[in-house]
């Protein structure tokens, strides 16, 4: 994931935003399909020059592991912390994350963070918590409409190297969710079965790699 595979001209202050690294504490709010794993991916990949220490955790996958997965980052440049909305109301994620915040705020390190909301706007245990993190910037993704998802996907299968026709992305569109993570993956899919079959993406062709009735 990238930025430039990112349409962000709706969003193009979170993008700024996450570019300026005067800014410690940045919380990316957005509907689910939005394009916040997207933007915290494409974060990791930006920052990574070899050098910068970098953790991504997606927390929609917190039931994998436990709360002390957050103990000592303090020597990471980055912190990305995916769906963070997963884990906020449970008593002991949240004191971690408390620990977290006051171990790494006074350093070099940042926080990236995802939710479906903003602090504001969820459950926390920890008041302190919720207070801490509203201290930081808060960007909310604004959702895109059907030109401009239209244009992301376009965008990504250029970025892959390929073109996807006007009609095929408005059929998509139509007839997929309008989720970017699902888009980005049968973009992936779609490029991956016209290569290896040797095929123009049409519309008859896309219909039976999706299985589309």
């Amino acid at each position: 994931m990238t930025f430039e595979s990112f349409h962000s001209s709706s969003n193009k202050v979170v993008i700024d935003s996450i570019k300026d690294d005067k800014n410690k504490l940045l919380w990316i709010a957005g509907l689910k399909g939005s394009g916040k794993t997207h933007i915290l991916q494409a974060t990791i990949n930006y920052m990574d020059n070899g050098i910068n220490r970098l953790l991504y955790l997606p927390m929609r996958e917190s039931k994998d592991f436990t709360p002390d997965i957050l103990d000592n980052l303090d020597q990471f440049d980055l912190v990305a912390i995916d769906d963070i909305e997963n884990v906020i109301g449970d008593f002991s994620w949240e004191e971690q994350l408390l620990i977290l915040y006051e171990e790494l705020i006074h350093t070099k390190s940042r926080i990236l963070i995802s939710s479906s909301d903003t602090p504001q706007g969820l459950s926390f245990k920890l008041p302190d918590l919720a207070s801490r993190f509203s201290l930081g910037l808060v960007d909310r993704l604004k959702p895109m409409n059907e030109e401009q998802m239209i244009e992301a996907i376009s965008l990504h299968a250029k970025v892959r190297g390929f073109n996807l026709p006007q009609d095929v992305a408005k059929y998509l569109i139509s007839r997929v969710p309008r989720d970017v993570s699902v888009l980005v993956d049968i973009i992936k899919l779609l490029d991956y079965e016209s290569l290896s079959k040797q095929r123009k993406l049409t519309i008859p062709f896309i219909k039976t790699v999706l299985d589309i009735k």
